[in-house]
Parts: structure tokens; C-alpha cells; sequence
């Protein structure tokens, strides 16, 4: 026999009761829990895909200051670039490498030179040693679900990295 926290007896009737009520809060709650692990997955979707996108254009920064070919090559770098006509690699080329499990297009990749603040360097036209490059890359993060489609919509991330140019090639 089942009995309450005061000793008394639990009826039959009482404990059907009680089944329907917990099963009544379980379905009420379960939405809620739902929700929020999906929302946990979204969040360590998005983080990886940002962390992705900082270190490509880290990686785009780093080929751009000692290599300036503009052309759209692949990211060979053990090999040396020693034809700019038949490169095998550029900027361009190892952040298409470093995002190739985003959706990047070509046009969400933009590498500038410019000079440093308070220089009359001159950048623009033709790069010289201690000039800044920059390499910006743009994606555009869409939640895997409809419910966080809805709730969040897609997302625009840009990663920007800027370093002195330390040699200039070709």
C-alpha cells in the first residue's frame, strides 16, 4: 500500500490523478527544453563557423603581406610562388582553402592595401614594404532549423585582419 507524506493511504483514483498531471507538465515543459537545446546547437554552429571565418582571414593576411599576386590561385604554400604567371598560391586562394565548409563566394573576399596612419606612403597603386593589408571576408549564417530561422533569421559575420606588408611580391 502507497502512502502520502502525512501516513495516509494513496488511492488508486489519486495516483492516476497525479500520472495525468506529471504527464500534462512533461508535455507543457518539453517545448521549452526543446527549444533551448536547439538554441545551444545554433549558438555552437555560429561560434565555430565565426572562428572559421577570423582564422581565414588571419591565414589571408598572412599570404598577403609576402605575396601580392591579386590572381584567384589555390593555397599551395609548400610550394614557392617563383612565376607570378603560374602561382600556387594567394590570399584569395587560402581563405577559399580555410572556409571551403562555408558558403563564401568570391565576392565576399576583398584584400586592400593601404598606407599606415600618419605616412606619406603611398599604397595604392603599387605596394611597398610597411604598407597595411587588409583582407576582410564576409558570411552570411542561416540557423539549421525553421524555428531558429525564425526566431534569430540569418546572420552577417565579417572577419577583418590587417598586417604590415613584409615583403613585396612579384
Amino acid at each position: 500500500m502507497l502512502v502520502d507524506n502525512d501516513g495516509h493511504p494513496v488511492s488508486s483514483a489519486r495516483r492516476k490523478r497525479e500520472g495525468g498531471q506529471a504527464l500534462l507538465e512533461f508535455a507543457l515543459v518539453l517545448p521549452v527544453i526543446v527549444l533551448v537545446l536547439i538554441s545551444f546547437l545554433e549558438i555552437g554552429r555560429a561560434v565555430s563557423d565565426w572562428n572559421t571565418l577570423t582564422n581565414a582571414a588571419r591565414q589571408g593576411a598572412r599570404v598577403a603581406v609576402v605575396n601580392q599576386i591579386a590572381s584567384h590561385t589555390e593555397c599551395d604554400e609548400s610550394r614557392p610562388v617563383e612565376d607570378p604567371l603560374n602561382a600556387h598560391w594567394s590570399a584569395w586562394g587560402c581563405v577559399m582553402a580555410a572556409t571551403s565548409q562555408m558558403r563564401i563566394n568570391s565576392g565576399d573576399i576583398t584584400v586592400t592595401y593601404a598606407a599606415p596612419l600618419g605616412t606619406t606612403l603611398q599604397c595604392t597603386t603599387i605596394v611597398h614594404v610597411g604598407c597595411i593589408a587588409t583582407v576582410s571576408v564576409t558570411y552570411h549564417y542561416t540557423p539549421a532549423t525553421s524555428l531558429t530561422t525564425t526566431l534569430i533569421g540569418p546572420i552577417t559575420m565579417t572577419a577583418v585582419s590587417k598586417m604590415p606588408v613584409e615583403r613585396v611580391f612579384p
